[in-house]
């Protein structure tokens, strides 16, 4: 399983990977993550027709070259961030690595939406050991903190705040 290497830019290298699984399978849905792009496709032909499976593309593209890698979910990918709308719509997960990528893609959801959940105004953080309290969010530019040992005011890129450790909450003096 090696990389293919041409000149393109990433959106052409995604477009040319759609239509090469459209030769033989209907793309059913397709989202690109970072570098990952995931598809949904059912088989046309052959034994498996009408089999719905997952694929995965990695596509890096650099200097007006792309590099692309294909898979599919039978490989049990290191990447767990595949739409859980696909895992619904797929069938049963064949060979012996689906099963249990499936099982880490939702956990992966599962760890990211508790993580979510967590992240609110108050909520103490610790990044570049300093510790933050978050104040405010600002939609996709980030949060307003307030450094703990000072109050200072910044502003917290989402990539930061992603690497961040969530701290407990403080217990309250008497």
């Amino acid at each position: 399983m090696g990389s293919i290497v041409y000149r393109a830019t990433k959106d052409q290298a995604i477009h040319d990977e759609l239509a090469s699984v459209g030769a033989y399978a209907t793309v059913l849905a397709h989202r690109v993550i970072g570098n990952r792009l995931w598809f949904l496709a059912q088989h046309r032909a052959g034994e498996r027709t009408g089999c719905k499976w997952i694929g995965l593309t990695l596509v890096e593209s650099r200097k007006g070259e792309v590099a692309v890698k294909s898979m599919d979910e039978t490989c049990g990918p290191c990447y767990y961030d595949c739409p859980l709308s696909f895992l619904a719509q797929a069938d049963a997960p064949a060979g012996p690595y689906a099963g249990p990528w499936r099982e880490r893609v939702r956990a992966f959801h599962a760890s990211r939406s508790a993580r979510r959940a967590a992240i609110r105004p108050g909520v103490r953080i610790s990044y570049d050991a300093q510790i933050y309290v978050l104040r405010r969010c600002l939609g996709r530019r980030g949060w307003d903190v307030a450094r703990e040992s000072d109050g200072q005011a910044f502003r917290m890129k989402s990539h930061q705040l992603a690497s961040a450790t969530l701290l407990p909450p403080l217990e309250p003096t008497a």
